[in-house]
């Protein structure tokens, strides 16, 4: 089903938080909890923003879609369009240049993540399904299915890869069956390559960021101890973004150097999505929708 003209706020809604610092076996319950129930989780905000911070809302941190609640997944296409996916099965389209939200397609299952590709979408859902959804049209189609849970998403030349729930990386190319690259990966919610084809997951259990070699299956630790880092990206300054409880951080992958980048205050921001323009895409566990961060590659 598609319609083009009425949208309808979805239904579902993050159901559990995380605690900051500190309180590593109540993060262990609810990632057990995720895996078992697929609910989503959020983490709280700083309460206070310090010089250099991200506030939001300011000049610097927008709210651009008040009404589109609490996605699990946002995928901005570059091309005017943010995508966002929701654990009840909606996909939903935001026009950036008039704010019109729209419904592209809905009963998709359980999602978790999605990508943006060539008119099309990849959507991950909870019950081990990728599928391709035409955004012109809202019809879709299941590449692969019976895998385990499935989150991060993302398309390189013909292939799409995807994190399941194992620790897992699957390639499902064109017209071909599933195949595990990479494992040993831990829990990552997200995934990214960068223009060399390497990939990208954040560890959120053992708090590494790790590089993998999807050709190969050989993974290296970027950085470790990090605190149950939420997101992954790479921007188009080739440095890899994550998120720890708020605040974003980046790693140089040739160097493995590592630094802070800003802390998102107002907002209880668990993931960010970057754009190629550096902005960020994010959204608050307090169902008060989407919120773009301007040049946050550049801070």
């Amino acid at each position: 089903m598609r319609s083009r003209t009425a949208t309808r706020l979805p239904l579902d809604r993050p159901a559990r938080s995380l605690s900051r610092r500190g309180r590593s076996l109540g993060v262990a319950l609810a990632l057990g909890a995720l895996l078992a129930s697929g609910a989503t989780m959020t983490l709280a905000a700083p309460a206070v923003a310090a010089a250099g911070d991200v506030r939001c809302p300011s000049a610097d941190c927008v709210s651009i879609a008040p009404a589109a609640g609490s996605p699990v997944a946002i995928a901005p296409d570059n091309a005017g369009a943010v995508y966002l996916a929701y654990s009840g099965g909606d996909l939903l389209k935001l026009d950036l240049a008039s704010g019109a939200l729209t419904t592209v397609t809905t009963g998709l299952g359980n999602l978790r993540g999605v990508a943006v590709d060539g008119g099309s979408a990849y959507i991950t859902n909870f019950d081990g399904m990728l599928q391709q959804v035409d955004l012109a049209t809202g019809s879709r189609r299941t590449l692969a299915s019976g895998l385990p849970s499935l989150f991060g998403v993302a398309r390189v030349g013909t292939t799409t890869y995807v994190t399941d729930g194992k620790g897992e990386i699957v390639a499902v190319p064109d017209g071909g069956t599933a195949r595990v690259v990479a494992t040993g990966l831990g829990f990552s919610y997200g995934l990214a390559f960068d223009k060399a084809g390497l990939a990208y997951t954040a560890d959120m259990m053992a708090g590494r960021i790790l590089q993998t070699n999807v050709a190969t299956g050989a993974t290296r630790v970027l950085a470790g101890q990090a605190y149950e880092p939420t997101s992954i990206s790479v921007g188009g300054d080739g440095l890899v973004y994550f998120m720890v409880a708020g605040e974003v951080k980046r790693v140089n992958a040739a160097t493995g150097v590592q630094s802070h980048v800003t802390n998102i205050v107002g907002i209880n921001s668990f993931s960010f999505s970057l754009a190629a323009s550096g902005d960020a895409y994010t959204s608050g566990a307090g169902h008060d929708g989407l919120w773009r961060i301007s040049g946050l590659t550049s801070r």
